[in-house]
This record gives C-alpha cells, structure tokens and sequence, in this order.
C-alpha cells in the first residue's frame, strides 16, 4: 500500500471513528421493560461494517472499546469507563467488535455476495442473531433474569434496528460511489 493510500485509509478510518463518538452523544431512549436503551451508535457500527472491511473495521472498534475502557464518556448517554463492561448492555457493545470480521467472512463464502440486498439481509442478520445473542446472554446473567424473558425484551429492538440497517445500506451505497471510498 503506497504512503498516500495508507493516509487516506488512516483517515477514513479515523472519520468512522469520530463519527461513531458523535452517535454516542445523542442520549439513548430508555424503554423500562428492559435496561438497555435504543441508540442510534448501533449505526454507526453497521456503517463501519459495511462500510470498512475487515481490519479496518475491526481496528476502528477495537480502538473505540479501548477508548470506551479507558473512560472517555463516548457511548451513548455518555458512559464510559470499564464498569460499562460488566453492566447489562456489555453483551451487546463487545459484540460490535466482532461484527466486521463476522459480516465479511460470511460474505466471502455468500453467493451473491456483491449484491445490496444480500448485503443488507446479512448484516440484519448478524444484527439480531450476533449482537442480540450476545447481548441476551449477558443480559441474562448480569440482571439475573431467564435468557428467553430478556430475549423477548430484545423484540423491542427489531423494527428500529431493521429501520438502522436499511439507513445503512443506503448510506453505504452513497458513500461508496465517493471518489475516496471507491478503493476501499
């Protein structure tokens, strides 16, 4: 990779983790029935996703749960610190570390695989089945209560994160006709 692409990578990458910090401040909507709120940071993690590919992708999460680690108030509602990884929504936010390499491992072994629609229909998937999973587990046992009582908790979350998903693949689209995004 010559110094110039590496720049631009390194930028890129940095945009998506700015952006990402920036999804953290808008506060979480609290729905009662269960102790994680609906955040709109979960988009930020499909758009690197998609978006980034594997290393990159990945990098940019690890950085950010690093900085989450560290105590900067960048989740959403403005936690931060290593209590975040013991508490009820840790499940879910270590997940998103994962999610890259998980979404593009499967799609190099998907048929179809340049399509948007079996772009967007994989990272919904993963959505629900890998965050949702791991976030229930933990739910369940930091909260102590049985896993399929916080799996229905999480049915609350499906519309707006199919909604995300969507908003997603859009954007991705759109960024990726972007002259500095066309060789990512």
């Amino acid at each position: 990779m010559s110094k110039n692409k590496s720049l631009s990578a390194l930028t890129i990458s940095a945009a998506f983790l700015a952006l990402l910090i920036v999804m953290g401040m808008i506060p979480g909507i609290p729905l009662g029935v269960i102790p994680v709120p609906i955040v709109v940071q979960n988009l930020g993690v499909m758009l690197i996703t998609l978006l980034l590919g594997t290393k990159r992708g990945t990098a940019v999460m690890a950085v950010f749960l690093m900085l989450v680690a560290l105590g900067l108030p960048i989740l959403s509602g403005g936690h931060g610190g290593w209590v975040v990884f013991m508490g009820p929504t840790a499940g879910y936010i270590i997940s998103w570390l994962f999610m890259p390499s998980l979404y593009h491992g499967i799609l190099k072994v998907s048929p179809n695989a340049s399509s948007w629609w079996v772009k967007g229909i994989l990272l919904w998937v993963i959505s629900i089945i890998w965050v949702y999973g791991l976030g229930t587990i933990w739910l369940s046992i930091s909260v102590h209560v049985p896993f399929w009582s916080a799996l229905a908790g999480n049915l609350f979350f499906v519309i707006g994160d199919t909604i995300k998903v969507v908003l997603a693949v859009v954007i991705a689209i759109a960024v990726k006709r972007l002259p500095a995004m066309a060789d990512q």
